[in-house]
């Protein structure tokens, strides 16, 4: 009994000072955040503030319905939409490297109303796609879906947005669950 509770306290400690190091990180990725001048920049979660820096896949906004799957979605047929992947997923996006993308790969979606309000970059509406690992989300391909830029609203497998982002998302399996790569706007 007396070992027991050693190990007890031991766990314990080891979990206070654990959690205690998780905080300090936080606390000092936020603060050098801010020092590196990004507070500016800041657009929902820290995932994908600087979102506007990754690589653009789109080199024009995408109008209509190039997938055939949009009806209302993604601000419907009318809207302008362009599309930013992070270095992690950058090369597979560009055709570089094969299909699946490596797990941590994120893909935003910025979805105006109408060609004027993506000329003045005005309320873009953010959907938001983040590669999991291997068999995490088996029914959307290992990929979490976002909706919004606060990153609130997240779902993978059956919960209710994996189900519905993942039902049209499935139509392109062949490229990872992404329509918007190098087999469809080109190189």
């Amino acid at each position: 009994m007396k070992n027991l509770t050693k190990t007890t306290k031991f766990s314990w400690r080891f979990l206070m000072l654990a959690l205690v190091g998780v905080l300090y990180l936080s606390a000092f990725t936020a603060t050098q955040w801010k020092k590196e001048g990004n507070d500016k920049k800041m657009i929902g979660s820290e995932e994908w503030a600087d979102y506007k820096n990754w690589y653009k896949v789109t080199k024009e906004p995408n109008t209509g319905d190039p997938t055939g799957f949009l009806d209302k979605e993604h601000r419907g047929v009318k809207a302008y939409r362009d599309v930013f992947v992070n270095s992690i997923g950058e090369a597979t996006n560009k055709g570089e490297a094969e299909f699946p993308y490596p797990e941590g790969t994120i893909i935003v979606l910025e979805a105006f109303k109408d060609k004027g309000s993506w000329e003045e970059q005005k309320k873009p509406e953010l959907t938001i796609m983040i590669k999991l690992s291997i068999a995490t989300s088996p029914e959307t391909g290992d990929w979490e879906f976002v909706d919004g830029a606060s990153g609130k609203n997240r779902g993978s497998g059956t919960s209710k947005l994996g189900v519905f982002c993942g039902s049209c998302h499935i139509n392109a399996m062949a490229t990872d669950y992404n329509f918007m790569n190098y087999t469809t706007i080109g190189k």
